[in-house]
């Protein structure tokens, strides 16, 4: 899901820490922190500032999604329209298919633009 105001811009040049950072959340299905994607590229001597730099980059260029959840920005490399479900005790998030048709709940609301579904409740690894 790639914004349309940026599909006339040009890319933007990949420098081997863009891709670096891309390439962390890709490999990753978990929903990382900047914080998270910094302490794994720590190692190659990427700061915390550039971690946040490039992910605002990426998640403008469409190359990535950016998700608030529990307060804080996680990262996703699944840009298709999908929802989300999240343990309550754990803390995990992880990608659900969106459900066929969604109510429109509001006559106030002319046209939907984007849809954002969390479920809430226990794991199976937390219920075991």
């Amino acid at each position: 899901m790639s914004d349309p105001s940026t599909a006339d811009q040009p890319p933007r040049r990949m420098t081997w820490q863009k891709r670096a950072i891309h390439d962390a959340v890709v490999d990753r299905h978990d929903h990382p922190t900047a914080q998270d994607l910094h302490k794994e590229l720590l190692h190659q001597g990427i700061g915390l500032a550039t971690v946040y730099r490039n992910l605002a980059h990426l998640v403008k260029e469409g190359h990535i999604q950016a998700v608030s959840h529990e307060g804080e920005i996680r990262y996703d490399c699944n840009t298709d329209q999908h929802a989300h479900a999240s343990c309550t005790v754990c803390g995990t998030l992880w990608d659900i298919p969106l459900p066929e048709s969604v109510e429109q709940t509001s006559s106030e609301i002319l046209s939907v633009e984007h849809v954002t579904l969390t479920l809430h409740g226990v794991c199976r690894n937390c219920t075991a």
